[in-house]
């Protein structure tokens, strides 16, 4: 138990570093207070929610497994639209680094990395929350036949049928905000754009080829937004 979770974070640590060598790089300077907190928020949040969430839900640790499993039968266009997230994502950062560093055109002020930190917590608690419930939660979209792939109605998806993308969102909405650049959010927009399509996408798909689903989207009117869509 205390391995994954020193393995989760030591994989998040390498990640930040990773992310932070190349934003530094770009923007020509390590004296960026936003990017420092960004990174003790993600820090933080995982060693203290792992904390709770492991011994608690030991499926938890089974999906993070079945996760980095390679699949060969995901949908051709969500392969597609992963790679473009990845480089709107890659955007974000360089806009980031580029404003916050050299340019400085759309500077925003501290005080709202705390309602990024809010974003952050709330998005990253919908993921967790959704995957708790949710033995079906993978990286790409397919129909799991091999591991009896069914509806889930429980937790999260009592109120929106797709709540990790609802995560998503709520996480690209939070680094424009904790960074504290206005640029950031060119990318951000995009990220989103192409989260809110992969999740119509997804929901057609499931519709379509999921036994069930008919039935509960009938029942949870709601992709992504309560009372919204």
């Amino acid at each position: 138990m205390l391995k994954f979770i020193f393995q989760r974070v030591q994989q998040n640590v390498l990640s930040l570093f990773s992310v932070g060598a190349l934003f530094f790089v770009i923007a020509g300077t390590i004296k960026n207070i936003g990017f420092w907190i960004y990174a003790g928020t993600v820090l933080m949040y995982q060693i203290v929610s792992l904390l709770i969430l492991v011994p608690k839900y030991p499926a938890y640790t089974e999906l993070a497994r079945i996760r980095k499993i390679q699949r060969t039968d995901a949908k051709n266009w969500d392969k597609r639209i992963i790679r473009i997230l990845l480089m709107t994502t890659f955007l974000m950062y360089a806009l980031a680094a580029l404003d916050l560093g050299r340019v400085r055109l759309g500077i925003l002020p501290l005080w709202l990395a705390a309602p990024g930190i809010l974003c952050y917590t709330a998005g990253s608690a919908l993921n967790q929350w959704a995957m708790i419930h949710n033995p079906h939660f993978e990286k790409e979209v397919r129909i799991q036949t091999d591991r009896a792939h069914q509806v889930i109605a429980a937790g999260p998806y009592r109120f929106v049928r797709h709540p990790g993308y609802l995560g998503s969102l709520l996480g690209y909405l939070c680094f424009p905000l904790i960074l504290g650049s206005a640029l950031a959010f060119i990318g951000a927009i995009l990220c989103m754009t192409g989260t809110v399509v992969r999740a119509n996408l997804e929901d057609r798909t499931l519709r379509q080829e999921l036994d069930g689903y008919q039935a509960y989207a009938h029942e949870v009117r709601y992709r992504l937004i309560p009372f919204i869509w």
